[in-house]
């Protein structure tokens, strides 16, 4: 291993062994200095090359491992290229051949590694883009950002165009609601005022912003509030209910009208409509007292008519019983006028009138009358009709019918029966008597009022049976379409007054 080495370092450092290869050009100065004019420029050149990448690998940051990989190859084998040309230069007159062997060498081996090592970064070098290509990408890009700026500009005059809309709309807004009744508001779930227009009984916007009912209520106004809206919130549903609300210096009733929504914010709240309704309420309450009013003096002036046709009759030969019978048929007109009162002339519940003109008979005969039937109220005209048609039922029934003996009952039913032309009323009287039962031998102004009045008024027809154990007396009235009908809910009253 001495002797190699030996032998090697003689062979490297002892040129004496050897002659410069300028003897092999004869020496002749254009030779010599054609090659080393050319070795000399070909080196620098090589040398400046990898200084060039090495300037611009450091100022492109963003270049890929693999780039700066084959960037440092190339410079590695171009600079081992340039001390090539170096050591042909050196070799002219001094022959280190064997320097110049091992320059060569080292040069070999780095251009082999670039030459194994470039196909496998050839396909990562490929997906670069071209300037061509990058040409077209950032044109295509420029289009597109043209595009955006045409959108953008086309926003912005929608945008424009709604922020003018939703002016004119907020101005519209508040036109309709200025000096009018009308409150809206908003709410968070927390029922904190967000925003509010026209507040409630003189109160400011800023009286309520940021603060609860609580805050500027009366503890009863502030708790049924609190309970109505928070029932809203819970159950998702809009809602709609008349309060009286007090300030402590003021009150008044408001129908107030709730919705459920979500805020801007994405939280739960509300958006309500308070109308104030102070008045309309004072005008109801007036309007009961004036009907009330009313309701009486019309009692009064039948209580009047009774007593003139009294008065009057005592100046003729009249029969006593005819004076009877006016003044029961007035009072049958005015039990009918007593359950019409009673619903603020709406209408009269069926089963009112009806007990109203037997309430003698129902004392009187405790289980031995039924009534049975739906939930059914009756226009003005229809109650005051079948009220005089129970009363003279009732009445013949005492006199003459199945009330007369000790066993006989008397059942009133009716039901409503749906048609072609709509609802229809089927109310039927029967009597069962007790004993034989003659048909009367003439018929009176009680049979017209059963079989012609009151049918007639009533736009349907009424049929009067007398059969062996008692009449039975039916009536088909068409029902007028926005009568209260609530035929799953029968009102099932058998043998009334036990």
């Amino acid at each position: 291993m001495g002797l190699m080495t030996v032998i090697l370092m003689s062979w490297l450092l002892h040129p004496e062994l050897y002659t410069p290869h300028g003897f092999c050009l004869a020496w002749r100065p254009e030779l010599i200095w054609l090659h080393v004019i050319s070795d000399g420029v070909i080196a620098l050149a090589y040398f400046a090359i990898p200084i060039s990448l090495a300037i611009f690998v450091r100022r492109r940051t963003d270049l890929e491992p693999q780039h700066k990989a084959l960037a440092i190859l190339f410079s590695l084998f171009i600079t081992a290229c340039g001390f090539t040309h170096l050591a042909s230069i050196v070799v002219l007159w001094l022959p280190l051949y064997g320097v110049e062997g091992l320059i060569k060498a080292v040069t070999a081996l780095v251009s082999v590694a670039t030459a194994v090592i470039l196909p496998f970064l050839i396909p990562q070098l490929l997906r670069i883009p071209s300037p061509w290509a990058l040409e077209r990408e950032v044109a295509s890009h420029e289009v597109t950002l043209r595009e955006l700026h045409a959108a953008q500009a086309k926003l912005s005059d929608q945008m424009a165009e709604t922020r003018e809309d939703l002016l004119q709309t907020t101005r519209r807004f508040e036109a309709a609601l200025r000096d009018s009744p009308i409150t809206v508001f908003e709410q968070d779930e927390a029922l904190i005022y967000t925003w509010a227009y026209n507040p409630l009984m003189g109160l400011r916007t800023e009286d309520v912003i940021g603060r609860t009912e609580a805050d500027f209520m009366d503890a009863d106004s502030a708790a049924r509030s609190i309970a109505v809206k928070h029932a809203a919130l819970d159950g998702r549903t809009p809602t709609r209910q008349e309060m009286l609300i007090s300030t402590g210096a003021r009150a008044g009733w408001f129908d107030i009208r709730i919705e459920p929504i979500a805020l801007r914010d994405g939280r739960r709240g509300l958006i309500a409509t308070a109308t104030d309704i102070t008045a309309l309420k004072a005008n109801e309450a007036h309007l009961k007292v004036v009907t009330r009013e009313l309701n009486h003096r019309s009692k009064n002036l039948l209580t009047i008519v009774v007593s003139i046709v009294r008065q009057t009759a005592k100046g003729f030969d009249v029969p006593p019983t005819f004076i009877t019978r006016v003044g029961e048929r007035l009072t049958a007109l005015a039990k009918a006028h007593d359950a019409l009162a009673r619903e603020n002339w709406k209408g009269a519940d069926i089963l009112a009138v009806i007990e109203g003109q037997l309430g003698p008979q129902l004392e009187t005969f405790p289980g031995r009358i039924s009534l049975e039937g739906p939930a059914l109220s009756l226009p003005s005209e229809a109650a005051h009709y079948i009220g005089l048609a129970m009363h003279e039922l009732g009445s013949n029934a005492v006199k003459h019918g199945a009330l007369c003996g000790n066993q006989g009952k008397v059942e009133v039913s009716w039901r409503v029966d749906d048609g072609a032309n709509g609802h229809t009323l089927v109310l039927v009287w029967r009597e069962i008597s007790d004993r034989p039962f003659d048909a009367p031998q003439r018929s009176g102004f009680g049979s017209t009022i059963l079989t012609t009045l009151t049918p007639a008024a009533l736009g349907g027809e009424a049929k009067l049976i007398f059969g062996a154990t008692g009449l039975v007396w039916t009536l088909n009235a068409l029902l007028r379409p926005d009568m209260d009908i609530f035929a799953d809910t029968p009102v099932a009253l058998s043998a009334l007054g036990g």
